[in-house]
């Protein structure tokens, strides 16, 4: 299970462009599950049916994570970003992020401002090598995520992107033991249970109420 979480939360996946976690997902579950869709939000969908008669079950947990967005580069390469979901400046500062294409910016601060302020979006840079903006290997509204590794510290886990690929992981896990068990909850539950893997929730649950109006639950976890 550990090198499930690890793969799940090392990957890139900022609220929008949950491409690689989705993809990783679907590897994984593929053959466990009797159907397996992805909507127009990005939104992955297992659905385990099954006897009939029963209730229509739905576990969430969401893909994506926070990150930061390009809004412009300035005259000497410099990229200024704004947060995608909930990040705070102080959290970034001196910090690493990682573009889809594999490009590695390093979080900046203004020189001249006091050590003794908090610092604001407008305040920071993100370098990433580049000397003008014409050699930026990437532009305006490209996603970064952290560059945060897995570290086992035996009792705990600590890594990016936790919230919430561990809910992601223990999703995979329960519907992993369910196709696993041939006298059990796969073949006596009258229940279908959908297992929605949900895009964009950093930035408003967005996803995830896409994934309820499609599958319509009796109940959702």
């Amino acid at each position: 299970v550990k090198e499930l979480i690890k793969k799940l939360v090392e990957a890139h996946g900022p609220s929008g462009e949950e491409e690689q976690v989705r993809a990783l997902i679907e590897e994984v579950i593929r053959g466990k599950v009797d159907q397996v869709r992805k909507d127009a939000l990005g939104n992955l969908i297992a659905l385990k049916r099954g006897t009939g008669g029963g209730k229509r079950v739905m576990v969430a947990a969401h893909m994506d994570e926070i990150g930061v967005v390009v809004t412009h580069l300035d005259k000497k390469g410099f990229l200024r970003v704004a947060p995608v979901g909930g990040v705070r400046p102080l959290t970034v500062v001196g910090g690493r992020v990682r573009f889809a294409n594999g490009t590695i910016g390093v979080f900046g601060r203004e020189k001249w401002i006091r050590v003794s302020t908090l610092p604001t979006w407008d305040q920071l840079f993100l370098d990433v090598g580049a000397t003008s903006p014409d050699d930026a290997p990437v532009g305006v509204g490209d996603l970064a995520s952290f560059v945060r590794p897995f570290t086992d510290l035996d009792k705990r886990l600590v890594s990016k992107a936790m919230d919430d690929r561990i809910g992601c992981a223990v999703a995979i896990q329960t519907l992993m033991q369910m196709a696993a068990e041939p006298h059990g909850m796969t073949t006596t539950s009258p229940n279908d249970v959908y297992f929605c893997f949900s895009a964009q929730e950093e930035v408003g649950t967005r996803g995830a109420m896409v994934a309820a109006f499609g599958a319509e639950p009796d109940v959702g976890l």
